[in-house]
């Protein structure tokens, strides 16, 4: 029952997160050697799968069929699906964009946009080809 698998999850929380690797489907290109260690405080942020290497990317656009990947809404605005196969296809026009001017693996791509739709296809099309994201939301200011 829930209650049941709350307290192992508790108890048990590196087989719990092995589990979720192992069966999640997780692409990569090398695993980890260590899921975290339980002698850190979550509080002074444990490293987690340590020595694992993967492009979240690559892991959140493997899914393109047709089943809904968001729903967008806003104040102004009805709110509209987005299938996978949609989000895929406009991640992968952005990191066309960014190879077409130059941006390639390691570079930083900033994004100073409001909390629409757009930034998450960029930041999928950066990621996708080795970029480092950051973003900042303009109702933070410029400083």
């Amino acid at each position: 029952n829930y209650w049941d698998l709350y307290k192992w999850s508790i108890e048990n929380l590196e087989e719990l997160w092995a589990e979720v690797w192992d069966h999640g489907g997780i692409i990569y290109s090398r695993k980890y050697e260590k899921i975290i260690d339980l002698n850190i405080p979550m509080n002074k942020l444990p490293k987690w799968f340590e020595g694992a290497k993967l492009n979240f990317a690559e892991n959140l656009l493997k899914n393109r069929d047709t089943s809904v990947a968001m729903i967008i809404a806003g104040e102004e605005r009805k709110p509209t699906n987005v299938t996978h196969a949609e989000v895929y296809e406009k991640a992968k026009l952005y990191a066309a964009a960014f190879r077409k001017f130059g941006i390639k693996k390691n570079d930083v791509v900033t994004c100073f946009m409001s909390n629409r739709e757009e930034p998450i296809y960029a930041m999928l099309g950066a990621v996708s080809i080795g970029c480092i994201w950051t973003g900042a939301l303009p109702l933070v200011g410029a400083e």
